[in-house]
């Protein structure tokens, strides 16, 4: 699921992982690791959503090692701000990961 959230920089948006944390929240066990402006040109809502479908629909496998919400989150956070080392939080995603970021650009039916 993708929310959007009325937070317009990190302080706000942790504020909010904060006021929903708990196991009966949306947040268990914050640990805020890696924050950079979103530097990509086309960010419209529209533009977002299209970049997740292209990203969903390339790969729609999962694995707990190598393709998960880690996975997903270094990739799409790597994409926004243009940077090539934004990596999973575990140590064991870490091992295994392999950047994606190309998926969220491409339609993918142009792969089948």
């Amino acid at each position: 699921r993708v929310h959007d959230v009325p937070c317009r920089n990190v302080g706000a948006f942790l504020t909010f992982m904060k006021n929903n944390e708990g196991h009966t929240g949306r947040f268990v066990d914050i640990q805020h690791t890696f924050s950079h402006e979103t530097r990509i040109s086309y960010r419209s809502r529209r533009n977002i959503a299209t970049y997740l479908l292209n990203y969903i629909r390339r790969d729609r496998t999962y694995s707990e090692i190598r393709r998960n919400c880690q996975t997903f989150a270094a990739d799409f956070c790597g994409f926004l701000a243009g940077k090539k080392d934004v990596q999973p939080f575990h140590p064991v995603n870490q091992a295994m990961y392999t950047c994606h970021k190309h998926f969220f650009l491409y339609e993918p039916s142009a792969y089948t």
